[in-house]
């Protein structure tokens, strides 16, 4: 169950910086709506991030705060990712 965390700040490494730092109340924060909503991602943070971006309008307060703080970081570095990794 360590993983879950780690896979959770997959949303926020998808969206952030080279130089982002999260935080483990990020983490918690988003846990539960990884669970809920990207279970089937899990453990490929790259995919989690990418789930819980495409969900984003059901994400519980929380974890829709922590997606708010980094929306500045979060299109366009989200695109250059993915097409990094295809």
């Amino acid at each position: 169950m360590r993983t879950v965390p780690a896979m959770a700040l997959g949303l926020l490494i998808a969206s952030s910086t080279a130089a982002f730092a999260y935080t483990q109340e990020d983490a918690n924060a988003c846990t539960p709506d990884a669970m809920r909503l990207c279970s089937a991602a899990i453990p490929d943070a790259h995919r989690v991030g990418n789930c819980l971006y495409q969900f984003r309008t059901q994400l519980t307060p929380a974890c829709a705060a922590v997606f708010a703080r980094y929306a500045g970081h979060g299109a366009h570095n989200r695109r250059t990712l993915a097409s990094e990794t295809n």
